[in-house]
């Protein structure tokens, strides 16, 4: 997921997203933002929490993976609500 969502990242300035799906660069921005902090809440919840278990319950560790899971559905949100009102950014 972060792998598509870097790609998404660098490659959707240069337009060839653009020309394919008809949607502007900031919608493919916030796409790429999402994918990358889905990708990172999925690693820390499912693997960094099994490698290291006794950190998954220090408040800290648990305030950050609640806030890479609010920026990554922030950004799914964003998307879906200017996708739907025809806002261009």
């Amino acid at each position: 997921m972060v792998v598509f969502g870097l790609t998404l990242l660098t490659r959707a300035p240069s337009g060839w997203l653009q020309s394919t799906f008809g949607l502007p660069t900031a919608l493919w921005n916030l796409l790429g933002l999402a994918s990358i902090a889905c990708g990172q809440f999925v690693f820390m919840f499912m693997v960094a929490d099994r490698i290291c278990p006794r950190a998954g319950r220090l408040p800290m560790i648990w305030l950050t993976e609640l806030a890479i899971a609010f920026a990554g559905l922030t950004c799914l949100a964003a998307t879906g609500i200017i996708i739907m009102t025809g806002f261009v950014l």
